[in-house]
């Protein structure tokens, strides 16, 4: 067996650091300050920092021979050398670059030892000439990873100059490959791009193959002047057609018929290649799939084969990677679903993958889902459903809701997160590397969240394994995922990692009364209120996973004595993620929330029962097909479009057909409010303000089955505010 190529391999469980450390000078370097009024110290900084950028130019030309032509090293390894009173060393002992970085200055060792003097600037001479500072950027080396200071602002007389205000413990100027990783963006059927998304490759899963070896679908439309490569999924990884996937492998005459339709696909519609997700082949088809696959690169010539599959386990396997990774272009592997068992398989899968495949062919795929898990099984969930879970609130005392009057305490729970509940709170979960809570109840469900925290981690992978990239499982702009696009962005930008977690004060629910009464300190999974005048009251429970915060409405009828019902969800503005590894206590900066829009949704069901009308409490046959009536009602002053549908049962809802016609809903703009006063029982759905649209999907098979929906709206304005309805009152049960 052949060895992989030379790269740093990772140590074992060093991907999720848990144990806080000492702060170290790169930590001082980082730390955010607060702001302050810069009026007072622009001129005696401004001297400052020419003064000391002229010190150590002098004493870094002076001492590493920067000042010939070409700016070549002098070649003095190892040597102390002193500057400004900061002294150190240079050596060529450089530590293993990732892939995508190439050294272009000398790399410095500081003694830090002593007290540093405060600078503001430093500058290193180069190896070569360079006069665009475009892709140069200042590194350090610390805790075993590389890690991006600050860009090369101006490069003059062969020497780099960047902002500082502080030494980092080693220093060197690295460049950015023009595009170090591949980034494949998958697509649902008839999906369209994330506005922030940045690809190289779009596969939408738009087909699927047939039991006679043809392949049937619609593609995707995507825009003339791409700059990306088309690269459609053909996907076998459903319990039907993992079925049709295996019979066609078993039978000789399909497979060549497979073959033929695929190679007739890409050259009919003029793809870059296709990419194969046949990720649940029997065992016993291994000598077939890899025939299947070899037969298929040979017949696709110039065209990009792709395999889209389950990463190896110790067990007997069907993917003969060695064989199939000397014919594919890439092989994408997926992730494991359950946070906790990715971190127990997943490095040890992809060491044993790039041992018989090339890295370079090799990509991860991420999964910006988050995850829902009872005991062994786990299911993908958005994440505005599970942060619509982790905000909701209840009123425990008063019992009576009559007992609610004008200086009555009420008592309040985060009942999905408090203890005394059965549920426990938001926190990191350091086996999962990922934001956690459990519910409570029999099931004790697992919500883990899945952000720019975990999918640094993740990355990390990439990065040490030397992979060629990521793909992104879904990357429309349609779907109730996380916005993983600047993680990815900054980690193609600067080719390195800075690996986060969530300062644990951000983590922790907070209580807001808009309409008036005291919560006192307002902060925890429980809360005391004093209810004010008579009239309706909102009171407001706000959770956040550390980087962006979400309120959800429970209205409170002092003195009348109804009921507390949940409302829109809010979308607050991101909280500012402390940059440092290691938890913070810290409190984190947040900057004021924009406004959120209102919006109004009313969901109805229709099954074959007797009814005429939809309701929220459906009865039908079993295996019938329900109809599902979603009402849309904008009650703001701007104009919005309708960015996701979501249900908790089926997921991203792309085919709510409008009765204007319009094949999804999604996309929709709808007009500023006509004045219904914000009850969607008074909305005109004609109205230029709202849409009615409905969407089909089977009853289950089951007599006695019932079906819960918690349907979630989300609407866009221009200038980037948010609005959200969460509708859980729709139930459907199949009759016995």
């Amino acid at each position: 067996m052949r060895r992989p190529p030379p790269r740093e391999q990772p140590p074992a469980r060093r991907f999720r650091r848990d144990l806080p450390r000492p702060e170290g000078p790169f930590d001082r370097l980082l730390r955010r300050r607060p702001e302050r009024d810069p009026a007072p110290i622009i001129i005696g900084g401004t001297i400052a920092f020419l003064a000391i950028v002229i010190l150590l130019v002098v004493g870094v030309s002076t001492l590493l021979g920067g000042g010939s032509s070409n700016g070549s090293s002098s070649g003095q390894d190892g040597r102390e050398i002193d500057f400004g009173g900061v002294s150190g060393r240079l050596t060529s002992q450089i530590p293993n670059l990732p892939p995508g970085l190439q050294q272009v200055s000398d790399y410095v060792e500081f003694n830090l030892d002593k007290d540093v003097p405060p600078i503001s600037g430093f500058a290193l001479p180069l190896r070569e000439k360079i006069e665009d500072p475009a892709g140069l950027g200042f590194y350090t080396f610390v805790e075993s990873r590389w890690q991006r200071l600050t860009d090369v602002k101006v490069v003059r007389s062969g020497r780099a100059e960047g902002e500082f205000n502080s030494i980092p413990a080693n220093l060197v100027v690295l460049r950015v490959a023009a595009q170090p990783y591949q980034v494949v963006g998958s697509l649902p059927p008839g999906g369209s791009l994330h506005s922030e998304a940045q690809v190289t490759i779009i596969s939408p899963r738009d087909y699927s193959p047939t039991q006679d070896g043809s392949v049937q679908g619609t593609p995707t439309t995507v825009p003339p002047e791409r700059t990306y490569l088309l690269i459609p999924t053909i996907v076998g990884s459903g319990e039907d057609t993992a079925k049709t996937v295996n019979g066609i492998l078993a039978d000789e005459n399909r497979r060549k018929a497979h073959v033929d339709a695929i190679v007739k696909l890409v050259t009919d519609t003029k793809l870059d290649g296709i990419d194969l997700e046949y990720s649940s082949v029997d065992v016993e088809l291994q000598g077939e799939f890899t025939e299947f696959v070899t037969s298929l690169a040979d017949r696709l010539g110039d065209k990009r084969l792709s395999l889209t599959l389950p990463p190896p386990t110790n067990q007997r396997q069907a993917y003969d990677w060695k064989a199939i990774g000397k014919v594919a272009d890439m092989i994408k592997i997926l992730p494991i679903a359950d946070p906790v068992s990715y971190w127990e398989t997943m490095p040890r899968a992809i060491s044993q993958v790039v041992e018989d495949v090339d890295p370079s062919k090799v990509m991860l795929v991420l999964s910006p889902y988050s995850i829902e898990g009872v005991g062994d099984v786990t299911r993908p969930i958005g994440y505005l459903q599970a942060m619509v879970l982790a905000a909701e609130a209840a009123v425990r005392e008063p019992a009576n809701p009559n007992d609610i009057k004008p200086g009555a305490t009420v008592k309040l729970v985060a009942k999905n997160l408090d203890q005394a509940e059965g549920a426990s709170p938001l926190r990191w979960d350091n086996d999962a590397a990922a934001v956690r809570f459990d519910l409570g109840g029999t099931e004790r469900k697992r919500i883990i969240i899945e952000n720019s925290f975990s999918v640094g981690f993740k990355l990390e992978l990439v990065q040490a394994y030397r992979l060629a990239g990521l793909a992104l499982s879904d990357a429309s702009g349609q779907s109730d995922v996380a916005n993983l696009w600047p993680s990815i962005k900054e980690f193609m930008r600067s080719a390195t990692l800075t690996i986060r977690r969530p300062n644990e004060t951000s983590l922790l629910p907070v209580w807001q009364a808009p309409d008036g009464g005291d919560f006192g300190a307002g902060a925890g999974t429980t809360a005391t209120w004093t209810a004010p005048k008579e009239g309706p009251h909102n009171l407001v429970l706000v959770v956040s996973d550390g980087e962006k915060r979400f309120g959800r409405k429970t209205l409170i009828d002092v003195k009348k004595g109804n009921p507390a019902s949940p409302t829109p969800l809010i979308t607050f503005a991101p909280v500012t993620p402390a940059p440092s590894p290691t938890p913070s206590t810290a409190a984190t900066v947040t900057p004021t929330p924009k406004p959120t829009l209102p919006t109004q949704m009313g969901v109805r069901a229709d099954g074959d029962d007797s009814g005429k009308d939809a309701t929220n409490d459906e009865k039908t046959s079993p295996g019938s097909t329900i109809t599902y009536y979603v009402i849309i009602d904008n009650d703001s002053n701007l104009k919005v479009t309708v960015t996701s549908l979501v249900d908790s049962v089926y997921g991203n809802i792309l085919d709510c057909k409008t009765a204007g016609g319009a094949a999804s809903v999604v996309g929709i703009v709808l007009d500023e409010d006509d004045g219904d006063g914000g009850d969607v029982r008074n909305v005109d759905p004609n109205g230029p303000d709202a849409v009615l649209c409905t969407y089909e999907r089977p009853a289950p098979a089951t007599p006695g089955t019932e079906v819960k929906n918690v349907v979630t709206v989300t609407v866009q304005s221009p200038d980037g505010q948010t609005g959200v309805d969460v509708d859980d009152n729709t139930k459907v049960t199949t009759t016995s």
